[in-house]
């Protein structure tokens, strides 16, 4: 089955929408169900059936409905425990959903004591609860896992001793404290006996080699291709198997909600992304660090990078593959065309076919199929590539693996899936009528989140033993920031006479840079585009700009089903400004004035929507009073200047659609301290005039 949709036939292909019901506090979708029925040996009865699922409700009924008291459909039941389990720390706290578990059991438990009607069911509602909790520690027991106190584990063990007397649910949770306890002891050993690259600095990594018995430090051109493939392989699945797939969500990632601490850390995504820039940088660092090598060397170095990418391709590493492709895409190694020029016709062909994996054509259609195709086999697939000595080369190792019985994981880009929950949280509202919450959007997270889930299964299948030789290496070379690069990219090959300096050039390109996503964030970098057809994402952000690159990144065209947790490129064709889609909607940035423009939030903004409208929403989206929306206005940043939106106007209409959708939320108290920085701006500008023409 295809594991993008699984998740999406559980009623099978006899039912079909009916309606909505309403009762207090949760909104069902209605659903007719066909069921047959063998009455006899030769004849079969048709039944229709009636099959509600939660499409909205309170925190009160959504946890209640993991328990209910007739489940009318047991798939729609483990449905809902799942999703609600993935997604409920984006409305909610472990200690509400376990207050609320504690007192359904109570109840039930008290009517069944009084011997009240329904004793059969509410027997099943206190069994079913007892599972979820159980359900609940298996699954997710980072949840519970809060060392030295586990106070949540001895919440529900407290619970259980005192009101369970099978003591089942006791037994099971004394089990997973004393697990959680020996894990953590057990880190704590590994953290004082094993150097961990992720903590210890450059120079630390590197006595760690000179002080080993080992030979002299790792250079690029000592380590093979397959080496250096394996061992990539090996750290980005180690990070992608502990990524909290919550984490990820849209709330969650992007710190919409700064109130609740729980949603400000994402350090397991935040990991996978330091690895991806790693990567990048090491990409950089090593074709530019030693200006004085030949031409040929630094060909030989790209090429060995094509190799080593090529490679990741067979280990179905998507990460590092990205990662790699998106150094070799930066401007400073972008713009050394002499050295390009000398890059075999051979390498050429295999570096183009393998950006074309991530192609921004089709919303990434080419990564997103071979994902669907090999996110879950035993081996790549490279059958259908275009690169004949490629073909060859790639079915004779997936051949040898086949026959050694090697099975590879997968390391997914996990851009992808971040952007794809980003936008699914800006295009759906959190709430529906009257602040019910809208569970029919963490349905869809949740199909996001299975994926995620699916793919760190897989990636247990990797069998690649780690070098620490090869790690303190990779930690200790020095990254370069871009200024440094691009200066010693002009070192390799100078500027052309005719080229503008980049003070005259930079200034369509930071315009460009203010549309690029702040997901990734660890780094001051921008890419640019290989070549206009197959333009490629870079995970990184450029503080400066520079010249010598065909088109800046963008970010990804804003669409509710795809997008990618890095900083991909809108497909540059009539108009660069692809944010306006549709003639109905579209997707808005709001910075707030007075904090980094890399701080954002996006807003789908429709027809119908009025400025005041907008502005409360801007306000909630920033945790600022929305009783003081009055005191604020909506500014459209334009290349010579800024747009003031209506107070009172169609905002859709009033918005100028043919540049970029950056916009700043700002205190109409400012306007007068703003004016005035303006005319001193303007009158220094005019002095430097002066100075130029009379010099």
């Amino acid at each position: 089955m295809n594991f993008f949709s699984r998740h999406s036939e559980s009623r099978g292909e006899n039912s079909r929408e009916w309606g909505e019901e309403k009762e207090d506090g949760v909104i069902y979708t209605v659903s007719l169900k066909k069921v047959r029925h063998q009455t006899t040996s030769t004849s079969l009865q048709w039944e229709t059936m009636k099959l509600r699922t939660l499409k909205a409700g309170t925190v009160e009924r959504l946890v209640e409905n993991l328990a209910p008291e007739d489940v009318e459909d047991q798939d729609t039941n483990s449905m809902h425990l799942n999703v609600f389990l993935a997604t409920y720390r984006a409305f909610t706290t472990a200690d509400q959903v376990l207050d609320i578990l504690f007192r359904r059991y109570k109840e039930y438990k008290e009517c069944r004591r009084r011997g009240e009607n329904g004793k059969d069911s509410r027997h099943d509602v206190c069994r079913i609860i007892q599972s979820v909790l159980c359900i609940w520690m298996d699954i997710y027991q980072d949840d519970f896992d809060d060392p030295p106190a586990y106070r949540l584990l001895h919440r529900v063990l407290e619970f259980a001793e005192s009101h369970m007397s099978d003591g089942e649910l006791a037994r099971h949770t004394r089990h997973k404290l004393d697990r959680l306890r020996r894990s953590e002891a057990l880190k704590g050993q590994q953290k004082i006996s094993v150097p961990n690259g992720h903590h210890l600095t450059g120079s630390e990594d590197v006595l760690f080699i000179e002080n080993s018995d080992s030979e002299r430090p790792l250079e690029l051109d000592t380590i093979s291709v397959q080496t250096m493939a394996d061992q990539l392989t090996y750290m980005d699945a180690e990070l992608f198997k502990k990524v909290v797939p919550h984490h990820c969500l849209g709330s969650v990632w992007s710190r919409r909600d700064k109130k609740c601490k729980s949603t400000t850390d994402a350090p397991t995504v935040k990991a996978t992304i330091a690895q991806f820039n790693a990567v990048s940088f090491l990409v950089i660092a090593t074709i530019l660090r030693n200006t004085s090598i030949s031409t040929e060397d630094r060909v030989r170095i790209i090429e060995k990078w094509v190799d080593i990418a090529q490679e990741c391709r067979i280990l179905k590493n998507f990460s590092s593959l990205k990662a790699i492709i998106s150094g070799l895409q930066s401007n400073p190694i972008y713009r050394l065309s002499e050295t390009w020029a000398a890059v075999s016709k051979e390498k050429s062909d295999e570096y183009e076919e393998l950006c074309t994996i991530f192609s921004e054509e089709n919303n990434q259609m080419t990564w997103r199929e071979i994902l669907v195709k090999e996110g879950t086999a035993k081996y790549a697939d490279t059958s259908k590539s275009q690169v004949k000595h490629v073909r060859k080369e790639n079915m004779q190792k997936i051949q040898a693996q086949r026959l050694s019985g090697v099975m590879q994981g997968t390391v997914p880009y996990l851009g992808t899936f971040l952007t794809d929950l980003m936008m699914l949280d800006t295009a759906m509202p959190d709430t529906v009528d009257t602040n019910l919450i809208n569970f029919e959007k963490k349905k869809k997270e949740f199909e996001v989140l299975a994926q995620i889930q699916l793919l760190q299964k897989t990636a247990q299948n990797y069998n690649i033993v780690p070098e620490p030789r090869f790690k303190a290496w990779f930690d200790s070379v020095e990254h370069l920031r871009y200024e440094e690069s691009y200066r010693l990219s002009c070192e390799v090959q100078p500027l052309s006479e005719s080229m503008s300096p980049p003070a005259q050039s930079s200034r369509k390109e930071r315009s460009l840079r203010k549309r690029i996503s702040r997901l990734f964030s660890t780094s001051d970098w921008e890419t640019s585009s290989a070549n206009s057809n197959t333009s490629q994402s870079e995970d990184r952000v450029s503080e400066t700009s520079m010249p010598d690159s065909p088109d800046s990144l963008m970010p990804e065209k804003m669409s509710a089903s795809s997008s990618s947790s890095s900083l991909t490129s809108l497909e540059m064709s009539t108009s660069p400004y692809k944010a306006f889609d549709s003639s109905s909607n579209c997707v808005i940035r709001v910075s707030l004035s007075g904090e980094s423009d890399n701080i954002y939030k996006s807003v789908l903004l429709t027809h119908q929507d009025h400025t005041p409208g907008v502005i409360k929403s801007l306000m909630t989206k920033f945790n600022l009073e929305a009783a003081e929306a009055e005191e604020y206005k909506l500014v459209q940043k334009l290349p010579d200047g800024e747009l003031q939106i209506p107070d009172h106007g169609n905002c859709f209409y009033a918005i100028n659609q043919s540049v970029e959708p950056n916009f700043i939320l700002r205190k109409k108290s400012e306007e007068g301290e703003l004016h005035r920085k303006s005319k001193k701006r303007t009158t220094l500008r005019k002095l430097m005039e002066v100075v130029t023409t009379q010099s």
